[in-house]
């Protein structure tokens, strides 16, 4: 920028045809002018005279922000849209799992297997996970089993069906539908319902499978991280089901002997049974880790008879995909209809939704007749009635069980009854396992009523010999 004295300096011959005072003082009015056009040339603007230095910049500042802010808000929509996509995509789903095994274990055997506490021993994977969830759960005021969730607290709940076949006797099918409900302060955060049990195929043989039902996650991230988990999970659970019921399970459901070889060995039968679904990983760690490494790296003993298959999580896709290649468009539909599980079905689904019912309003009433008003009154009288239940079926032939409560109260003495548990999941579990053997009973009873109705022949035979005589 050019001073007023360079200015004056460039001009030189208007000084000097200026020389009275007066015409010196107009000259350097006018030059302080052109100096101040020359250094704020912004000045030179309409209204310029109005806007000072700091309304100028307060605008600058603000027409700076406004596209910023506009970007951010652009954003910010963009992220929430995409983030709601992502959760509806990959927070929930169904039938997010199905894994299924053959078993030549006996029906009966494999029912009291998935309806006892040994399944929910391996589900838990390692013991401090079933002290954590279910050793420290409680009852609530409705009868419900609340345990330790992720994040918050869960719901347990879960119904028992099955069918018994009328010409053997055995057990056709089980089920057993368990649901889990986390809620973080009443809000659902993620709601999953899985699905244990056998099925009798066409052949004879039985069929065991786990199936996850559905997954219904709310809250981003944490669904989809538990639903990765479980999809995890369940993988080790069928594998390690699998491994327990086909090696080690049902190994003393023989009838025992006096020999001591044989009684040592049972012994040994039964440590293995023990520990195998307590703690599956420790069991694996200690008794094949190191053989399968030794083999690895040196090979097998000769000594040592090698039978080892392939896990049925990789036999069974192939031949799942073999079969679905041969006459898959004449027999999809039958294909589809065979490899339907029984709570699949919609017969047997009608029939677990009427279990499921039933198993509520019997709880209704139960707690209603005894007047319980908190948890611990609740805990106090499913505890009683599950001794009550235990006593019966070790005393009564058959598994008969009594339907009327006061019935079971007569002549029951406190020293006569099992000792209380407080494990609240195995209340729960055995009560439930309860409420399924009532209603097969009442069902079989209700089946047989007509032909129990119908005169028989000598019936007949009597009625018209009287008839006939009057």
């Amino acid at each position: 920028m050019m001073s007023a004295t360079q200015i004056v300096k460039l001009a030189p011959s208007s000084f000097h045809k200026l020389q009275t005072n007066s015409g010196r003082r107009v000259v350097k009015s006018s030059l302080s002018i052109l100096a101040r056009k020359i250094t704020h040339p912004r000045q030179n603007a309409p209204f310029a005279s109005v806007a000072t230095p700091a309304s100028q910049s307060t605008f600058r500042s603000r027409a700076g922000r406004e596209p910023n802010n506009n970007l951010a808000l652009g954003l910010g929509a963009g992220g929430a849209i995409l983030l709601a996509g992502l959760h509806s995509a990959t927070g929930s789903a169904d039938d997010f799992y199905d894994y299924r095994f053959k078993s030549n274990k006996d029906p009966d055997d494999l029912a009291s297997f998935y309806g006892g506490e040994e399944l929910m021993e391996l589900f838990c994977v390692f013991p401090i996970v079933g002290q954590i969830m279910m050793r420290y759960a409680h009852f609530d005021e409705t009868g419900n089993v609340i345990t330790t969730g992720f994040p918050g607290q869960m719901k347990v709940s879960m119904v028992f069906s099955d069918e018994v076949n009328d010409e053997t006797g055995a057990t056709d099918w089980f089920n057993k539908r368990e649901r889990f409900r986390n809620t973080l302060f009443g809000y659902t955060c993620w709601d999953m319902v899985l699905n244990f049990g056998f099925r009798t195929l066409e052949d004879g043989s039985i069929e065991c499978y786990h199936f996850g039902e559905y997954f219904h996650g709310n809250l981003p991230f944490v669904s989809q991280a538990m639903l990765l988990i479980f999809k995890v999970h369940a993988r080790w659970v069928a594998w390690a089901t699998e491994h327990h019921i086909n090696h080690y399970a049902f190994a003393l459901s023989a009838d025992t002997n006096d020999d001591d070889e044989e009684n040592t060995e049972e012994e040994k039968l039964e440590e293995y049974e023990e520990y195998s679904r307590s703690n599956m990983p420790l069991f694996l760690l200690n008794n094949y880790a190191w053989s399968d490494l030794t083999a690895m790296l040196f090979g097998y003993r000769k000594d040592v008879s090698i039978e080892k298959q392939p896990s049925f999580l990789v036999t069974g896709r192939e031949s799942e995909k073999e079969n679905t290649n041969k006459d898959e468009e004449d027999e999809s539909d039958k294909i589809a209809e065979v490899k339907k599980l029984p709570f699949q079905q919609e017969a047997i689904q009608k029939q677990i939704s009427e279990d499921i019912a039933s198993d509520k309003q019997v709880m209704k009433e139960l707690l209603a007749r005894h007047e319980t008003r908190t948890a611990e009154d609740v805990k106090t009288i499913l505890a009683r009635r599950h001794t009550i239940n235990m006593r019966n079926r070790r005393l009564t032939a058959g598994g008969k069980i009594a339907h009327d409560e006061d019935q079971e109260q007569e002549g029951v003495e406190d020293e006569d009854l099992p000792a209380m548990t407080n494990d609240v999941y195995v209340l729960a579990k055995d009560l439930a396992v309860n409420r399924a053997m009532v209603r097969r009973l009442t069902r079989q009873r209700t089946y047989r009523a007509p032909d129990q109705s119908s005169p028989s022949k000598a019936e007949v035979h009597a009625d018209d010999t009287a008839v006939t005589k009057q």
